[in-house]
């Protein structure tokens, strides 16, 4: 069994995967040296917050290997050219001067990005048992922590790895609601890291009172060492956020458009794809719904009101 934790996030692997299989040569792009005129090429843009774990040079030789098994499957003469963005405002430059056609990054990346520049999402991933991937506030059983009133001037760890933000708004959001205050408010300390280990095993060996943390990951923390599950104990459940979206310019050429959607909605059913996807323990990649985007709009929309109101009772 392969831990996420040693993996890019499955959504992700898979999109480079899919995206490599377009033409017959393909080249990797490094954002400080430029993007190439296109033409038949397709450029897709990759923005850190997708990688988990993984350090982003050593995608291309894993998106290499991939073109080369399913490159025949997909007819054209296309090329195509990557990039990782070292943040989103380099995301925004290449939008601006029409220098990338795909993007691939988490949820709130998007909704950034598609209220200044004109994006059509595509595909969602379908993480089999559970569409939509929740986050789950730990404390250690043994802790006589039964509501979230007693975490008051306790420590709190964060895992912020392919979340971005979402964790700490979705929980200010909750706190408001039941204690009036923000997770500052509450909490003595609050740290973020960017693997769920970091997080969890603080917990369980108490170093730290409670953690955030993403399911899926925790439940492959549990897989590796069962003792997790029966010493730490779920108080908080958010709603489910869907882990990742592919969006293109809006005029991107029909016919690239249509390659994307057909090689990735294929996936599941060619025998080297379906045992990439069982590796990265995804169940398919479907076509993107607006809904898939609702439990996260909510919590920035939630989140962005609590703040104007602070900010107006300041003044």
């Amino acid at each position: 069994m392969v831990p996420k934790e040693h993996l890019i996030s499955g959504f992700i692997a898979l999109v480079l995967f899919c995206s490599m299989s377009w033409g017959t040569t393909s080249t990797a792009a490094t954002e400080n040296r430029g993007l190439q005129s296109r033409g038949a090429t397709i450029v897709c843009g990759y923005l850190p917050q997708v990688f988990y774990n993984v350090d982003p040079r050593d995608v291309a030789g894993l998106m290499e290997a991939w073109s080369r098994l399913i490159e025949h499957k997909i007819k054209g003469n296309f090329k195509a050219s990557f990039i990782v963005f070292k943040n989103i405002e380099g995301a925004e430059k290449a939008l601006a001067n029409n220098e990338v056609d795909v993007l691939v990054m988490i949820p709130e990346e998007f909704i950034r990005l598609r209220a200044n520049f004109r994006l059509v999402p595509l595909l969602s991933a379908d993480n089999g048992d559970r569409f939509y991937n929740d986050l789950v506030l730990l404390v250690r059983e043994d802790s006589g922590i039964t509501r979230i009133g007693q975490l008051r001037g306790k420590n709190l760890y964060i895992d912020v790895g392919q979340q971005g933000s979402i964790p700490i708004k979705w929980l200010d959001t909750l706190l408001r609601a039941r204690l009036s205050t923000n997770a500052q408010g509450v909490f003595n300390n609050i740290k973020e890291f960017n693997k769920a280990s970091q997080v969890v095993l603080p917990v369980f060996f108490h170093q730290a009172d409670a953690c955030l943390v993403s399911r899926n990951h925790f439940e492959t923390l549990v897989e590796l060492n069962p003792q997790l599950g029966r010493q730490l104990r779920v108080l908080e459940t958010s709603p489910g956020f869907v882990t990742g979206i592919l969006a293109v310019r809006k005029d991107l050429q029909s016919s690239k458009r249509d390659a994307i959607v057909k090689s990735s909605l294929e996936m599941h059913n060619d025998p080297k794809g379906k045992q990439i996807m069982t590796v990265f323990r995804i169940n398919r990649m479907v076509p993107f719904k607006d809904e898939h985007l609702a439990s996260i709009e909510k919590v920035l929309r939630e989140h962005r009101g609590e703040t104007d109101g602070v900010a107006k009772k300041r003044h």
